[in-house]
């Protein structure tokens, strides 16, 4: 039913037509998701039909198009183990009361299973924000902030996200990771989907969701109030950045260990594809990309488009 049932594949290493990354690969210009006034970098994460991931693939594979034209791409690699920033956003309103500790284990084994130079930051929010742990490699500390969450109040999702993308800006690494952890509703935040649609598309920061829904066909759940994710907003959030959205039902037993190996194999890897654009872009404007696999049966996952750095842009002229 999910990916996340499957036993995680074990990568072979496969060579970058790009230099090789120096030993701080966090630094390494390649693994920025968007761009400078010359230079785009888009980083792609390809799945089979099973939703495992696909390794192994070569340039000519990828076909990439900004605003509808075929790009030439000029630096090609496959990365098998990236370093990432993750910000994890915990749903603790009155919807997940029935869902709270299916939420915390999952993130728990997310914890367990980040490599040492990985970093993580807790974020709870139901009617309001708290920033329960700032980024840490410490995953003791990261496993005590998750202590004491209770379920109840409103839905603040899009104000959890704003708030985790300011603390994103502290992140000591490239590829940063936004993960939300909820039914998927908002209920009572002061920015509008709109707003944070525009904060994700400016930002460099990939978005994955795990959405809890109640399970119609389970005879507990039918006695009480139920509440389904609502599919629209993770699939649009998780979409305009990259990532994607796994699903879990209440009552069910998952091998939440394995959701997260899973999960975790596919943020550590990436194919990035950089390209001089064509024609000069426009700074206030929204480029579309668009990146095509010639693998028959896979699945793309790579941001939407880009708007061009000005910092960046000021800086190289």
């Amino acid at each position: 039913m999910i990916a996340a049932q499957n036993a995680p594949q074990t990568p072979s290493q496969e060579p970058a037509t790009a230099p090789a990354p120096p030993a701080d690969a966090s630094q390494d210009p390649r693994y920025r998701l968007n761009v400078n006034v010359e230079l785009v970098n888009v980083t792609a994460t390809v799945l089979d039909e099973q939703g495992k991931y696909v390794d192994g693939l070569k340039l000519d594979d990828f076909q990439v198009f900004e605003d509808g034209a075929e790009q030439k791409i000029s630096f090609f690699s496959h990365d098998l183990r990236v370093p990432i920033s993750v910000g994890v956003l915990i749903d603790s309103s009155g919807s997940m009361r029935h869902k709270e500790q299916q939420a915390l284990q999952t993130v728990r084994e997310i914890a367990l299973a980040l490599s040492p130079q990985d970093e993580m930051f807790v974020v709870s929010f139901n009617s309001d924000v708290e920033v329960r742990r700032h980024f840490t490699s410490n995953m003791q500390d990261i496993q005590r902030s998750l202590r004491d969450i209770k379920a109840g109040g409103e839905t603040a999702a899009y104000d959890a996200i704003q708030v985790a993308m300011e603390e994103m800006k502290t992140a000591k690494h490239n590829k940063k990771i936004l993960l939300l952890v909820t039914d998927g509703f908002d209920t009572k935040s002061h920015i509008s989907s709109a707003q944070v649609e525009d904060i994700l598309k400016r930002s460099e920061v990939l978005v994955y969701a795990i959405g809890i829904d109640d399970d119609d066909d389970d005879p507990l759940v039918l006695r009480r109030t139920r509440y389904h994710i609502y599919h629209y907003m993770l699939g649009r959030l998780t979409s305009i950045s990259g990532g994607r959205a796994f699903r879990l039902f209440t009552g069910r037993n998952y091998a939440l260990n394995s959701l997260a190996q899973v999960l975790l194999e596919e943020l550590h890897q990436q194919y990035t594809l950089s390209y001089y654009p064509t024609s000069l872009p426009d700074k206030n404007a929204w480029h579309q990309v668009d990146v095509k696999v010639k693998k028959p049966g896979s699945q793309i996952r790579h941001r939407t488009g880009y708007y061009v750095n000005e910092a960046k842009s000021k800086a190289s002229n």
